[in-house]
């Protein structure tokens, strides 16, 4: 297995995640790296838990984005990661797994086989840590980053309440990509996610219909361009589509929302005690309200980036610190 290291100033390196916040400098890869940067991709994730329903949607999903020759992204875990993968394989689409830990030391377990699979048909297996790198459960909401940050759009199809995919979808938004998720029976455990996500401004998905015009718009130019009555006509459906209209919609929607969260910050701060968990002191009192690059950061405290960037991923995630720009942190307690 021949282990890739891509770094900044590697051209293989994948340029979505460029514009995305806080993207790792380095990337370990195996396979086919040239997946990393896609015409077309989409992520794929749910629950570990998942139910019949989700498993359905998820193999039709996949299948229906195989086809059109989008690569499908997940976390390689138990349940809807690996569904998406697996189907996506046997569509022989493309898709990308990225890890939570190093290759020498593959979660779960039980996807080793899949690791392989994947490898085998093609597809390619990223990690931002050294391969000798263990298991770490704080590495996996921070990894979730990278799935966002390598797709086009992020579809959820599953997810329990404050769940790794929720933190997916929150990155999503962070990014201004269209988030989609599936609608799920409100006493279902596995739907209080998605349908909370919808509540807050999601996308609510149907079919996948809706994330292939969004993610290939070439095919709504194409197939009407020759008929200006039919484009019309089209467009005034479109127009009354409320889906449609939610995406059209979306980036003002998140504007909005933008706004809602810094004003719950503002009241948050007033009324919080600043109590710093014992993970984050460390970094909290090197940080100040004059924002710090993380590298400056990683010299004050005698560590490497690659030390610093989960944990204060997780104090940016938790409201701790404040991301100005890509990677300047300041205080936000």
């Amino acid at each position: 297995m021949e282990i890739i290291k891509l770094d900044l100033e590697d051209k293989k390196y994948p340029q979505r995640l460029l514009e995305t916040k806080n993207f790792p400098v380095e990337l370990y890869c195996v396979g086919n790296i040239d997946l990393l940067n896609s015409k077309y991709t989409a992520a794929i994730v749910g629950s570990r838990a998942c139910s019949e329903y989700g498993m359905r949607v998820t193999n039709e999903l996949t299948k229906s984005l195989s086809e059109k020759e989008i690569c499908i992204i997940s976390g390689m875990a138990v349940g809807i990661d690996g569904i998406a993968h697996n189907v996506a394989i046997k569509e022989i689409g493309k898709t990308i797994a990225v890890l939570g830990s190093g290759f020498n030391y593959i979660y779960p377990e039980e996807n080793e086989w899949l690791f392989h699979k994947i490898l085998d048909n093609g597809g390619c297996i990223v990690s931002e840590y050294p391969p000798d790198t263990q298991k770490d459960s704080k590495n996996f909401p921070v990894r979730n980053r990278i799935i966002s940050g390598l797709s086009d759009a992020v579809v959820i199809v599953e997810a329990e309440y404050r769940s790794g995919s929720s933190i997916t979808a929150k990155y999503a938004r962070k990014s201004r990509k269209p988030v989609f998720a599936v609608p799920n029976n409100i006493y279902a455990k596995t739907g209080v996610g998605t349908n909370r996500l919808i509540q807050e401004g999601a996308i609510l998905l149907t079919s996948p219909e809706q994330i292939i015009k969004t993610v290939k718009p070439s095919t709504i130019i194409k197939n009407h361009t020759n008929n200006e009555k039919e484009t019309n006509k089209n467009i005034e459906k479109y127009s009354n589509d409320n889906k449609i209209e939610a995406y059209i919609n979306s980036e003002k929607k998140i504007k909005e929302e933008y706004k809602n969260i810094e004003k719950e910050k503002s009241t948050e701060k007033k009324s919080k005690k600043t109590v710093i968990p014992k993970e984050y002191i460390t970094i909290y009192k090197v940080l100040s309200g004059e924002p710090i690059h993380v590298n400056e950061l990683a010299k004050k405290l005698t560590k490497t980036v690659q030390e610093i960037i989960p944990i204060i991923t997780m104090m940016e995630i938790d409201g701790y610190v404040y991301q100005t720009q890509n990677n300047y942190f300041v205080r936000n307690i």
